[in-house]
């Protein structure tokens, strides 16, 4: 384990290996999808709520729309921070701060 560095580089040293064993997808669709795209998908719900109100004859649409882009969202996340932290860690490989 590293005792120096970034948080990011000590979090990635730490738990990424675990992360990284059940693979991409699993990653993409767990925390991606599900909890990025999740939390972002309720928070937006609650704004249109807000905004225009249940009753709004568009409501179902704009909640559709939302449901969509959460989605995309989610996969982006996903896919960016595994990517990023797969980087993170190979540099981190080569430089010899893990075993």
């Amino acid at each position: 384990m590293i005792d120096s560095g970034s948080r990011a580089e000590r979090w990635v040293a730490t738990r990424w290996p675990a992360i990284r064993a059940r693979g991409l997808w699993h990653f993409v669709l767990l925390r991606g999808v599900l909890f990025w795209g999740g939390l972002m998908f309720f928070a937006m719900l609650v704004m249109l709520a807000v905004k225009f109100g249940i009753g709004h004859p568009r409501f179902p649409l704009l909640v559709g729309v939302d449901a969509g882009l959460c989605l995309i969202g989610g996969l982006v996340w996903g896919l960016t921070t595994w990517f990023l932290n797969e980087r993170l860690y190979r540099a981190l490989l080569i430089s010899k701060k893990l075993p």
